[in-house]
């Protein structure tokens, strides 16, 4: 039996792609098609849904995050609750999640973020367990992670660093990959790479894929990265409108998403909203190493500057 039936004439197609061209002999596009034909509707509005692509229209319910989280509000919470589950298992099927990821794929991925599944379930980890994915955050920060200051700690900067941030005891060496790591005692496997705001638009952009050459090398050396960004991703999104040479931060905000779920146990992401807030995470982050590998540090250092306010999301899809 043939999987696609056109709707205008009742030709028949065994695979998407030819039907999908036979669409051009009705003089219609198939995101027309598909909203005429089908006719499906955010559940909040009951506006039309907007047809981006066919896995999006037939996956998704509601024409953006702010609908979702005001549907999330106003209906049952069994509801909620099981659309929530029903709705983040796809997507995570989808994509091959073997752990749940950060808050930051959340955000980037227009999907409600952890403190609804933390307001629904006991506990993040709960939900995951719901979810049948393994739970990798499962840590909170240290103890006086904020306030503590590790000044007896020597920090090696790559001598490839162009623009190297200066900290009271640091040494350039040659690093393997990423541009800072303690030495010494403190040493622990953990790397920072710091990001220049259009560093970081280039590298997770265009050189994707000399980057993820170097965490193939970091993975074989067991080891962990953290990327800190001069920058917030408000910012990025803000200038990048403004910009000469704009970047394409759907294609951008893909990638950082695919690293995260391809390097589950070896990276994080740090937007640390400008070069002193880099100057000042840094430090930490290789002082307590390996204590962090499981701490979600985006999500805490959210809550340390935006409070404990509902955040909304305004990320290119």
């Amino acid at each position: 039996m043939s999987e696609f039936v056109c709707r205008v004439c009742g030709k028949s197609f065994d695979n998407r792609r030819s039907f999908h061209a036979h669409l051009k002999a009705h003089s219609t596009s198939i995101g027309e098609y598909y909203v005429e034909y089908y006719g499906k509707r955010d559940l909040y509005t009951n506006e039309l849904l907007q047809f981006k692509n066919y896995d999006q229209y037939f996956s998704e319910d509601f024409n953006n995050v702010d609908n979702y989280l005001s549907w999330l509000k106003t209906t049952s919470p069994i509801k909620a609750k099981n659309h929530l589950i029903n709705y983040t298992r796809e997507r995570f099927k989808n994509k091959d999640v073997k752990f749940t990821p950060p808050d930051l794929y959340y955000m980037l991925a227009q999907m409600p973020n952890i403190d609804y599944y933390r307001k629904m379930w006991r506990s993040y980890s709960d939900f995951s367990e719901d979810l049948g994915i393994k739970s990798w955050f499962t840590k909170n920060l240290p103890k006086n992670f904020w306030e503590q200051e590790s000044k007896d700690m020597q920090i090696f900067v790559d001598t490839r660093e162009q623009k190297p941030l200066n900290f009271d005891n640091s040494v350039k060496n040659k690093l393997d990959f990423g541009d800072y790591t303690a030495a010494g005692e403190y040493y622990s496997k953990t790397f920072v790479d710091r990001k220049a705001q259009d560093d970081f638009r280039q590298t997770f952009g265009k050189d994707i894929k000399r980057f993820r050459r170097e965490m193939d090398r970091c993975v074989q050396f067991n080891s962990y990265m953290f990327i800190v960004i001069e920058s917030s991703i408000e910012k990025i999104e803000e200038e990048n409108k403004v910009s000469k040479f704009k970047s394409n931060l759907g294609y951008l905000w893909h990638n950082v998403r695919s690293l995260m779920i391809d390097y589950p146990e070896n990276i994080q992401f740090v937007f640390a909203y400008s070069r002193a807030g880099a100057k000042k995470i840094i430090p930490k982050i290789l002082h307590h190493g390996q204590r962090l590998w499981h701490v979600d540090v985006q999500y805490h250092l959210e809550k340390k500057v935006h409070g404990m306010a509902e955040r909304k999301t305004a990320v290119s899809k």
